[in-house]
């Protein structure tokens, strides 16, 4: 069935349309299932806790769940935020099959075997803490505080999940320091070159432009709920413009969509910026007011013809010209930009190309225009060095740091480095909120590092993961309904409750639970600080004097009491003019990018240009992008979850042709530093020599039991800039199995 715009991803039933363009339309989670309400009919009825999705996803819904006899039944979305509507997401609809599933881990346990080999034994929470505190205590006589290690990303985005709880117990150790880098940093670095910031306009006034352009980005997958002010817009007569190497559900619906090769994003903002120059659609009156450097944006774009655009994007001139024509006469448009697209050895720098282009057209400063990308006004106006406890580290300047997406390199057995330098030897790594040897690219060598004989792994989490089968201690950890924290929105303006929804199951404990009792067995409540509750941590993060708070006097009781709260109202941004770079203009010349190593004004620097020669022959890029139906490495344990598949590979059907593949063959994918097997799909969805697997799957879920996943063919080098990982700077070689 053909569907049109108003039918596409529409207002509240977003989530279900996401299944069915994929060919599957899934149910509600059903409430039947063990721990859920006998009575079907009934699962509605019952006390409402308003709680925040804490997964790493631009929405971060507002939820609300109805709870019988102490049991969660059904969820919803709160739909008096204006963000919402009364429909989680495809994932939002598992949380009780999440939270009761019966794989859930209830116990501490202690390996009884080999790592790996899959053997516990379970203990009391007494014997685990005697167990992990004795041992961190000897690993810190013998080598050092800063032998310990955490890691930690999104499997819980709370402020005390993720942050306040864990943090103050590093602190108080002396742990190393680990750089959460993964997932935003490359376009921070690239944006703040041009504007003097990552964050942009309320998407609420989406509905007023006349051209929204998703650039890189899939809202299907990371902000369904954004969807209905896209077509709210497109009800008003605005165009759809997407640029996208894949085909997602979105760029179907375009009025024009751009295909192209992976990481040419930098030549094809250029072409785009040469077609509104040439054809007197550059804003020259906003260009004189508000940017510096115009003068040596016209060199540089002369040095570059639309022949060589065309070659290395792969993007049919007329094609380009059409999407600069339509984007360069509307009068508002606004750009989404996704972050895939920044997870390249060139990150940066086409961030900061698409930037720029948006500022030659003239796009920054009212409402109904704008450069979304990371829109963290709620997150970065909270105290996180007092919410963390930051000050009680001992040595907190020169103990060194891990980036999380080199942790292969830092457990490495033989020569640990980090950031291309030595280190000592990681002795103990604490896992929690996260899975690393799925999540981690160069999985394998993740996974070398886990089974250590010397590396003390403890694992905090409810499921057996990838990580967790390593451990040598797990002890489980309560889901994010199982304790009260707040939540902060990055995609809207909003700070969010997370009531506690129901009481711990078996013997789980949340973070807080966990860390504060490990630290009080290991001396560290001497600090006042590991000694808070819930709701001090919470007021040590609202401790804060940015604007955004201040101006609007935003509170903990009226948190708490309203259930969210918009914590900045600049409308419209960069509506005064003034940008945040040092010269307080748009910078087309930048001498950020000049004192990092590259061009001022735009640099053409190119993946393949940095990889090593036995990668760069390979055939094929690697795109590992998410999908609707898991957030990063979460709901592989839930069961309706499970039926949308998770380890397909996508390739062009011209490329599958000449490799004598075909739909569902078994396939090898394999470069210098593994294998993985996926069942092929041939599809459009993909240009000639792309392919396309998911991102973050579990080895010990591999359909084919071949202990595979996509991040066992991914790069573990950082970005231009920002040190963020560059999973899509990966090549891989393609067989049928």
């Amino acid at each position: 069935m053909k569907m049109n715009r108003r039918t596409f991803l529409q207002g509240v039933g977003a989530s279900s349309v996401v299944g069915s363009l994929s060919g599957l339309m899934p149910g509600i989670a059903s409430a039947g299932e063990k721990g859920g309400a006998p009575d079907k009919l009934l699962k509605r009825q019952g006390e409402i806790k308003y709680h925040t999705c804490q997964r790493n996803c631009a929405d971060r819904c507002l939820l609300k769940f109805t709870v019988q006899n102490g049991r969660m039944t059904y969820v919803e979305g709160a739909s008096e935020l204006k963000k919402m509507g009364t429909s989680p997401c495809v994932k939002g609809h598992a949380y009780v099959q999440y939270t009761y599933a019966a794989d859930r881990i209830l116990h501490p346990m202690e390996r009884a075997g080999k790592k790996g080999e899959g053997k516990w034994r379970r203990i009391s929470w007494d014997e685990a803490y005697d167990k992990i505190a004795s041992r961190l205590q000897q690993i810190i006589k013998d080598h050092g505080a800063d032998s310990i290690l955490p890691y930690s990303y999104s499997g819980h985005e709370g402020v005390i999940g993720k942050y306040g709880g864990p943090s103050r117990f590093f602190n108080a150790v002396g742990a190393r320091k680990l750089d959460r880098k993964v997932c935003v940093f490359a376009a921070y670095e690239g944006l703040k070159s041009v504007t003097g910031t990552y964050q942009g306009p309320d998407p609420y006034d989406n509905i007023y432009t006349n051209c929204y352009i998703s650039w890189g980005q899939n809202e299907t997958a990371t902000n369904v709920h954004g969807i209905k002010f896209i077509n709210q817009a497109r009800d008003r007569g605005a165009k759809l413009l997407v640029v996208n190497p894949v085909r997602t559900p979105i760029a179907s619906q375009a009025d024009i969509w751009l295909q192209p090769k992976p990481s040419t994003d930098t030549h094809l903002a250029t072409g785009i910026m040469k077609y509104l120059v040439e054809n007197d659609l550059a804003d020259l009156e906003f260009i004189k007011a508000n940017t510096l450097g115009y003068d040596q944006l016209l060199e540089r774009l002369n040095t570059m013809s639309y022949e060589e655009i065309e070659r290395v994007t792969g993007v049919p001139k007329a094609k380009m010209f059409e999407f600069a024509r339509v984007y360069g006469e509307s009068e508002l448009s606004v750009l989404r930009l996704g972050y895939g697209m920044q997870r390249n050895y060139n990150g940066a720098r086409m961030s900061r190309a698409i930037a720029m282009m948006h500022a030659v057209a003239g796009q920054y400063g009212k409402i109904g225009n704008g450069f979304i990308y990371d829109n963290t006004q709620a997150d970065d106006s909270l105290n996180y060095s007092k919410g963390r406890a930051d000050h009680i580290h001992p040595n907190p300047d020169t103990v060194g740091h891990v980036n999380m997406t080199e942790i292969a390199k830092a457990l490495d057995p033989e020569n640990p480095t980090a950031y291309g330098k030595p280190i000592k030897p990681i002795k103990a790594v604490i896992n929690y909120n996260g899975n690393f040897v799925s999540v981690a690219p160069d999985s394998n060598a993740c996974r070398r590092g886990a089974m250590r004989d010397d590396l003390f792994l403890v694992v905090h989490d409810f499921l057996m993961t990838d990580t967790a089968e390593l451990a040598d201690i797990i002890v489980p950890a309560a889901t994010q309904f199982e304790f009260p924290d707040m939540g902060t929105d990055y995609n809207c303006y909003h700070m969010q409750t997370s009531e506690k929804v129901i009481e711990p199951l078996g013997e789980s404990k949340d973070n807080w639970i966990f860390f504060k009792e490990l630290g009080a067995r290991m001396g560290l409540d001497r600090f006042p600080e590991m000694r808070v509750d819930y709701e001090q941590i919470l007021r040590d993060f609202l401790d804060t004097e940015e604007p955004a708070f201040r101006h609007n006097n935003i509170t903990y009781e009226q948190i708490i009491r309203d259930k969210f709260v918009t914590v900045y109202d600049q409308r419209p941004y960069f509506g005064d003019g003034k940008y945040k770079t040092p010269s307080g203009k748009i910078e087309f010349y930048s001498e950020m990018m000049k004192e990092a190593g590259y061009h001022p004004v735009i640099d053409f620097g190119l993946p393949e240009d940095e990889m090593v020669q036995e990668e760069k022959t390979l055939p094929f890029r690697l795109l590992s992008p998410a999908i609707p139906q898991r957030a990063n490495s979460s709901f592989y344990n839930v069961k309706y979850i499970r039926n949308f598949p998770a380890y397909f590979a996508k390739i062009n059907a011209e490329d599958a042709k000449e490799l004598g593949i075909q739909n569902n063959d078994r396939v090898r994918l394999s470069n210098q530093r593994g294998e993985a097997h996926f069942i092929a799909q041939v599809s459009t969805q993909v240009v000639r020599g792309t392919v396309m697997a998911p991102k973050n799957n579990w080895r010990r879920m591999d359909p084919q039991g071949k202990d595979s996943c996509t991040n066992n063919l991914t790069t573990d080098t950082l970005t231009d800039m920002g040190g963020c990982s560059a999973y899509h700077s990966t090549r891989v070689a393609i067989a049928k199995a």
